[in-house]
């Protein structure tokens, strides 16, 4: 039925004016949870002392609105004009994706509360019953947060995101856009699925996990393009009790992956530890750490030696592997090394020299690319 037709039906009902406007879905949804309304899905009607508004359509992110003097109007009365609405309004004013649509606001609600609580620094709080997708954020999570410095999180679709992560996890997950980066959140089955069927001897939980954010990352860089994309991944959390600190884990994650490990775009929390170490370091400290080994620091601006020293770290000082994944010879690696023996005094391939080397080679990361 054409909108002001029903309002001049209304107007005969009530016996009252009755006025018609638009209001964004977020104050229609704010206004029914305050005042309990109920309903599945976008809730139709609002109660209050001397005036009922009830949702005359949905237009994407706005309704329209029918509002009315009814504080003379039994209960009964007020009822039956809800049935009126509901009937006459019918199920085709929210469309057939209006569940979906109820899911995205609602998870971009959670996301500029978690937003909001990072910027205050309460990383400690739990979020309002109002605003959690419960039915989707029961029990163990693993969660995952995914940035882009080419994109912004307007440039990204959610339903064309929520789609795309969904038929790769095979199943429901929590997209949440925070300010720079989307925040996702997938059930914890996956792992024991992904041990199930996995024939190449994943062993561990976090085995596990770096395969998935592989596959994970490879799909949406295929999509919107792998420039300047980052995954961040975390060991799996209860929601309830950890959604903002955990989002502040994986915010530090990725900024310590982009200023420490610059060839790399998927980082995992728990192997960041000494680079989270060092970047609390304060300036002064650092700074008496690179007077004091400033012969080594110095050759950290060779790009050939700081790659060398990354590949032999990342091997486990392991002399053969690193020379096949950098393509030489094994003389040459130790070529190299005992060049940078010879300058710094450090032998990397002794522990207490390796611990300081690799330091160093932090803070020069960290002082050079802040």
């Amino acid at each position: 039925m054409e909108i002001n037709l029903l309002k001049k039906q209304l107007e005969l009902i009530v016996k009252a004016s009755v006025h018609l406007s638009n209001m964004e879905m977020q104050e229609w949804e704010r206004l029914t949870n305050d005042h309990k309304s109920k309903g599945a899905g976008i809730a139709r009607s609002v109660v209050l002392k001397d005036r009922s508004l009830w949702l005359g359509g949905v237009d994407q992110q706005t309704v329209q609105v029918l509002e009315a003097d009814t504080s003379k109007l039994s209960e009964a009365e007020v009822k039956l004009i809800e049935l009126l609405m509901a009937a006459v309004v019918g199920e085709a004013s929210l469309p057939a994706a209006g569940a979906k649509k109820d899911d995205e606001h609602r998870s971009r609600q959670l996301g500029a509360w978690i937003q909001e609580q990072l910027e205050q620094g309460e990383d400690k709080a739990n979020a309002p019953e109002s605003l959690t997708l419960t039915t989707k954020m029961d029990g163990v999570m693993i969660p995952f947060l995914l940035g882009w410095e080419t994109h912004s999180v307007t440039d990204i679709s959610y339903a064309k995101l929520n789609k795309l992560l969904r038929s790769y996890f095979g199943g429901d997950i929590v997209l949440l856009p925070l300010k720079e980066e989307w925040y996702v959140l997938v059930g914890e089955k996956l792992l024991a699925d992904l041990r199930d069927e996995s024939d190449e001897g994943l062993d561990t939980e976090r085995d596990m996990l770096g395969a998935l954010s592989q596959g994970m990352y490879e799909l949406v860089a295929n999509e919107w393009g792998g420039g300047g994309f980052h995954l961040a991944v975390g060991d799996p959390i209860a929601p309830e009790q950890a959604l903002v600190s955990t989002a502040l884990l994986l915010r530090e994650t990725l900024t310590l992956g982009r200023l420490f490990h610059v060839t790399e775009q998927i980082h995992l929390s728990w192997e960041l530890r000494l680079e989270r170490l060092v970047y609390s370091i304060p300036d002064a400290q650092r700074q008496r750490f690179i007077e004091d080994t400033g012969s080594q620091i110095s050759l950290m601006q060779d790009e050939e030696i700081l790659s060398t020293l990354d590949t032999f770290f990342q091997l486990d000082c392991n002399v053969s592997e690193t020379a096949k994944r950098l393509y030489i010879h094994r003389n040459t690696l130790l070529y190299r090394l005992d060049k940078f023996k010879q300058e710094t005094g450090l032998d990397v391939r002794r522990f207490h020299d390796a611990v300081i080397v690799k330091l160093g080679m932090l803070l020069y990361k960290v002082t050079n690319r802040e």
